[in-house]
């Protein structure tokens, strides 16, 4: 099974991305609003099949926080970032950190689903009928 991990105060972006992979029945998406217990379980999962999105609002160090723990632990699966702020230098820095997507601006839950999809190598897409 596939699984999008998304660390977020409120779950917005988490109820969000469930609306998108509604009629996938082989995603799952789980919110997180602890960045450790997000790592913990990442720690659990089949890295294959994961990949986590971090809204940037919840705080830069606790992004950071989390992407330096999973360097260290040597623990790869992609990560995706949502800012609604534009990044200024950060942006290089999380790039070596590893995280293989940025978004920022306004949320475009279609956008970060199709990166999911792409990264995880899923061809179904939503239908619009």
């Amino acid at each position: 099974m596939r699984k999008v991990f998304v660390l977020e105060e409120r779950t917005h972006i988490g109820s969000e991305l469930q609306w998108q992979f509604e009629k996938e029945t082989d995603w799952s998406i789980r919110g997180f609003s602890s960045e450790s217990n997000l790592f913990q379980q990442c720690l659990k999962e089949n890295q294959a099949e994961l990949v986590v999105v971090i809204n940037l609002s919840i705080s830069k160090q606790i992004c950071l926080q989390f992407l330096q723990r999973c360097l260290s632990a040597r623990v790869s699966f992609p990560v995706i970032i949502f800012s609604e702020e534009p990044l200024q230098n950060l942006e290089w820095a999380l790039r070596e950190l590893g995280v293989f997507h940025l978004q920022t601006g306004s949320l475009e839950p279609e956008r970060i689903a199709k990166m999911c999809r792409w990264h995880l190598g899923a061809t179904t897409s939503r239908s619009t009928s």
